[in-house]
């Protein structure tokens, strides 16, 4: 498996507003559904021994690897610093857009 910083940003940028950051709400609630949608992942809500911050991570970075296939992107990854290097370049959207998913999280574990 490989990176590309390149590959990286065409996945996010495709989530990008004109003020040049992340429309938080829809990439949240694509993340969700595509959280809600894998079992695994779902399953991870209820983890309590995970914090419910890394479970919204690990259902970013799924959700960025499993776009970078869909795209024709076979055999490469996004890592956590490309990401967080999107995230410092554009405004850190990804952070407000993580508290969307982590508010979705505890959400699921306290309905549970």
């Amino acid at each position: 498996m490989r990176t590309n910083m390149n590959y990286t940003n065409e996945i996010l940028g495709g989530y990008l507003m004109d003020n040049n950051e992340v429309n938080e709400e829809y990439l949240a609630e694509e993340i969700i559904d595509y959280g809600d949608g894998k079992e695994h992942l779902y399953n991870d809500c209820f983890n309590t021994r995970r914090k419910t911050r890394n479970v919204a991570i690990n259902w970013m970075m799924d959700f960025i690897n499993d776009k970078l296939q869909d795209w024709g992107y076979r055999g490469y990854y996004a890592t956590n610093k490309q990401v967080m290097k999107f995230d410092k370049e554009h405004g850190n959207s990804l952070e407000r857009m993580l508290d969307i998913v982590e508010a979705h999280i505890k959400e699921e574990r306290e309905e549970a």
